[in-house]
């Protein structure tokens, strides 16, 4: 009646085991990816530089690598 046949089967099947594998396929790369922006995160270090404040004009800038302060002398 319905027209099942071993062929019509077979090709079932290997529908079915195309899906799985593929899906398991994209879990095993998106847990890859997770893990890889993990790790980066983690390594992702940033410096924390120190900041003074100028006597005379009272503003806070960073203590290394700034213009001088034409007052002071101090960064700003």
């Amino acid at each position: 009646m319905f027209g099942f046949g071993i062929g019509k089967l077979i090709v079932l099947a290997a529908i079915v085991a195309a899906v799985w594998y593929g899906y398991k396929f994209v879990n095993r790369l998106d847990q890859k990816r997770k893990r890889e922006a993990a790790e980066s995160k983690s390594q992702n270090t940033e410096t924390i530089d120190k900041m003074v404040k100028c006597s005379s004009c009272g503003t806070y800038a960073v203590d290394t690598g700034a213009a001088q302060c034409g007052d002071c002398g101090r960064p700003y």
